[in-house]
């Protein structure tokens, strides 16, 4: 028996006649049910409160994780933007200069190559002025030979 039962032996006399308690006392239970209803889903909303705020935090902590990751790997990217752009940049200067340096032997290729062929006309010259010249001095060696043995005196072979 709860404590407020025995109300339920006693007529209560209000106005025009006399009736029990037990309807009161009954729409108090069924109160007192649905306030213990709303305590458990309050402590439930409560308790699952208190899980998503956990949640929150820990997804927080992980946004906040991945965020200073992507502001690591965002540094890192510049870094190696800057360093390719550095790169570029001495490539292009290289390549200028090798571009500049094989201008500059072409130029001189084409140089030695015509000295070349200079030096090849004058050597064929010289060796035909040679052979010439050889041709005429034999001729002249004959002819001073012919001379000489006419000379009165000469040696006759």
């Amino acid at each position: 028996m709860k404590g407020y039962d025995w109300f339920l032996f006693f007529p209560i006399h209000i106005g025009l006649g006399w009736f029990t308690i037990t309807p009161m006392l009954q729409d108090l239970d069924s109160l007192a049910a649905r306030i213990g209803q709303m305590v458990q889903f309050a402590r439930q909303l409560q308790s699952e409160r208190a899980a998503l705020q956990a949640r929150l935090k820990n997804l927080e902590d992980e946004r906040s994780a991945l965020r200073d990751q992507l502001l690591r790997r965002e540094a890192e990217y510049a870094s190696m933007a800057q360093r390719v752009s550095v790169h570029e940049a001495e490539m292009n200067t290289l390549r200028s200069a090798a571009d500049t340096a094989q201008a500059t032997l072409q130029i001189e290729v084409t140089q030695f190559k015509t000295e070349c062929e200079a030096l090849k006309h004058k050597l064929a010259a010289s060796q035909s002025d040679t052979s010439r010249l050889c041709l005429v001095a034999d001729k002249a060696r004959e002819h001073i030979d012919l001379i000489l043995m006419r000379l009165p005196g000469a040696p006759q072979e």
